[in-house]
């Protein structure tokens, strides 16, 4: 890693190497040198002149030179792809007001498309593995799998050049997780680079019936005011899952590391125990202990019956009144941002130990990308532009949004549930240049870095699994996996009689191999640290 950071860096995330080599750059975009990696306005690899930092200020040469760059080029439409709900006329909208200023700055239109939360991943990898026209994106997954399926393609020689606008943002610890192969394929997202695991809820229902959601400090706690909730209001579900997922998101995290695993079929079910070892997530007594609990709960009846089916999102079913709380990763501001998505105040139980993950959220280039320079230089737009990255973030002005001074608000007579463009910050590049809303604490950027320093880093940081020499296993254990492990996270199933049956079929499709793969690589890794 420390090798791949230092090429990065050499290749020019500093100011001073995009602008020296940009000083060579014709008027009329063509490099006076070559460069066996880009064809781009960059004339060559820096030198060591370049790498000292002499002229190390940005000069608006460079964008004009970049944009002239695109213009010799052929027009393109750059089509991306994020998660959330939006209708799409105004997708359209959105998308025309972004072509306005990519046909200035790169020679291109924008086609952007939303998919809801409980469909993106599977119309997402349908993109890819059947190589739809598609230029940029986010997942909601470890993107290892893509790496390994040669679905992504590796930024390293584009990003120095094409997104200069990265330029003293990012430190090395930021790259590690988007680093595969030796090689960055990631886009990391300007946020909270850590986590805690929570249980948001209603805060006027917990007003109402006297929960003190302040000062619970168990799970019996937690029990007890799902209780009441169900006592008091039958109509609606104490708890509902996301999208069919319980726990936060596919991955459905309850404080075991996936040590690279989209679907947590080896883990180390303590991340900061510097001895663990990995094993199947699914023979642990946390794992058991989890379902034990929420097949119980759901017996009682404060869990929605069709959680692993269900096909809302949380804030959907929180926004429709159907819904007192729901699990998910937290960080600061959490409760706030989460308020405006529901259309209701909420607020939150913290639980388990903060953990630092890095930039755990990326945008990735397709291996299928018409034009990969322009994708890089779009997310640098969405990354540095206020204009651009308010767009993407919170919709059309006076539709979407009004502002009110400087704090942006939903219209008068709209909320969270009617408008047209639902609001998923913290999954585009930059939140942090985009608009406070009315009630966000404006101090915020200043808790994400202070939560990023306290954060726990856990024994495995850095550590990517290639599941190359088990793929077969991985696919049948991954089957496995979805036959059962959403249901009896949700407390759909026993696990008294579901785990000893999931555990079975999954010796059969190899487990067992996974589990020894991936702690040869982990203990190999650790000592190449």
């Amino acid at each position: 890693m420390k090798g791949r950071w230092k090429k990065l860096a050499s290749l020019g995330i500093a100011a001073a190497m995009f602008c020296s080599v940009l000083a060579g750059c014709g008027g009329d975009g063509e490099a006076e040198g070559g460069n066996a990696g880009t064809n781009g306005p960059d004339g060559g690899a820096p030198t060591e002149d370049q790498q000292s930092g002499e002229d190390n200020t940005q000069e608006e040469g460079g964008g004009d030179d970049m944009a002239a760059y695109f213009k010799s080029k052929d027009h393109y439409t750059l089509k991306v792809m994020a998660f959330g709900d939006a209708d799409t006329a105004t997708l359209e909208k959105i998308s025309a007001k972004l072509s306005e200023i990519t046909e200035e700055k790169l020679n291109c239109d924008v086609e952007l498309t939303r998919i809801g939360f409980a469909s993106y991943m599977t119309q997402l990898n349908l993109a890819l593995s059947s190589g739809d026209e598609l230029d940029l994106f986010i997942p909601m997954a470890s993107p290892i799998d893509y790496v390994n399926a040669g679905q992504i393609q590796p930024l390293d020689e584009l990003i120095p050049t094409y997104a200069p606008g990265l330029n003293g943002q990012l430190e090395e610890k930021d790259w590690v997780t988007q680093t595969f192969n030796g090689e960055i394929y990631g886009l990391p997202v300007n946020s909270e680079k850590g986590h805690t695991l929570g249980f948001g809820m209603r805060k006027d229902i917990c007003d109402e019936l006297g929960i003190d959601y302040a000062n619970l400090g168990s799970w019996d706690d937690l029990h007890d005011a799902l209780v009441k909730v169900k006592e008091a209001h039958p109509d609606m579900y104490p708890i509902v899952s996301n999208g069919g997922a319980m726990f936060g998101s596919d991955v459905q995290y309850t404080g075991q590391d996936s040590c690279g695993d989209t679907y947590n079929l080896a883990v180390l079910a303590d991340p900061f125990d510097a001895n663990g070892k990995i094993e199947s997530w699914f023979t642990t007594d946390q794992f058991k202990e989890v379902c034990t609990r929420m097949y119980q709960w759901a017996q009682e009846g404060l869990v929605m019956p069709d959680a692993s089916t269900n096909t809302d999102v949380a804030n959907t079913l929180m926004a429709a009144g159907k819904a007192f709380g729901y699990f998910q990763h937290m960080k600061p501001g959490w409760e706030t941002e989460q308020s405006a998505m529901n259309g209701t105040e909420t607020v939150a139980w913290r639980y388990g130990v903060p953990t630092y993950t890095g930039g755990a959220m990326a945008w990735f280039v397709p291996t299928a990308s018409g034009d990969p320079e322009r994708a890089v230089a779009f997310f640098d737009l969405m990354y540095n532009d206020p204009v651009v990255a308010n767009l993407v973030i919170n919709g059309i002005e006076g539709e979407n949004y009004v502002l009110d001074g400087e704090l942006a608000k939903y219209p008068d007579g709209a909320d969270a549930a009617s408008n047209s463009y639902s609001r998923q910050a913290w999954a585009w590049p930059n939140q942090q240049i985009g608009y406070f809303w009315e009630g966000e604490d404006t101090t915020l950027w200043d808790q994400y870095a202070a939560f990023n320093q306290e954060a726990k880093t856990p024994e495995s940081f850095g550590f990517t699994f290639d599941a190359t020499m088990v793929m077969n296993e991985v696919t049948a254990c991954t089957n496995v996996y979805q036959k059962y492990v959403p249901a009896l996270l949700c407390g759909t199933l026993d696990p008294e009689t579901t785990i000893p049956t999931l555990n079975e079929e999954m010796e059969k499709a190899g487990i067992n191999k996974i589990v020894e793969e991936k702690q040869a690589q982990f203990d190999q890794w650790k000592t190449s640290k």
